[in-house]
């Protein structure tokens, strides 16, 4: 399946039924969140392990990333420094990533939110990060207590971020498909008045 068919139908899921496609592995810790309600991200991770509280990283990622990807930051999970802020959302949004997810904190949110860009966080600070120490770049990093590798796919909404493993997002799109169709016979039944607990 072409990148541009994996995404047209990753787009039409949800979190909440990948989650179950992969039976619960993927989805990053539940404090990682939308910045802005209703944002929605998906696309191949492309990763930036950054050094405690330093930036560095993040900065030399954004030169290097490409349009459609999405910046997974891991930053250990550190939320008293930004690790992202207006500025970088500005380059991102320049060179057309789809995406941001930080296992960390950002600033600068009115701003962030005023590019339409689409960031995922685990936290919200006034202070900013040092940028003097280079970590890995397009290295396989861990995003939320979830392992994440250059090219596995990142679907994020308001329930939260999940992470599909690039050689297994085809049976993941199919099993996720035909959950949604059996909720969907659920749901209808429920509309003519029968119990939830007897359907599922």
């Amino acid at each position: 399946m072409k990148r541009e068919e994996i995404e047209k139908k990753l787009k039409t899921l949800d979190t909440a039924s990948i989650n179950d496609a992969l039976r619960k592995r993927g989805s990053v810790d539940e404090s990682i969140k939308p910045i802005k309600e209703g944002d929605f991200i998906c696309g191949p991770a492309f990763t930036a392990k950054c050094c405690p509280g330093d930036m560095l990283t993040a900065l030399k990622a954004l030169e290097e990333i490409s349009e459609g990807q999405i910046l997974v930051i891991d930053g250990g999970g550190i939320t008293k420094y930004s690790l992202f802020g207006d500025l970088m959302a500005r380059q991102a949004k320049i060179k057309g990533v789809s995406g941001v997810v930080v296992d960390g904190a950002i600033r600068d949110v009115k701003n962030i939110k005023g590019e339409g860009l689409s960031v995922f966080c685990r936290g919200i600070v006034t202070r900013a990060g040092t940028a003097t120490r280079l970590g890995e770049i397009n290295a396989p990093v861990v995003c939320g207590g979830v392992i994440v590798n250059p090219g596995d796919w990142i679907v994020g909404d308001d329930d939260g971020v999940v992470v599909i493993p690039k050689e297994k997002v085809e049976d993941i799109i199919h099993i996720a498909e035909e959950t949604l169709k059996r909720e969907a016979i659920i749901r209808e039944a429920i509309e003519q008045g029968k119990s939830i607990s007897k359907l599922l």
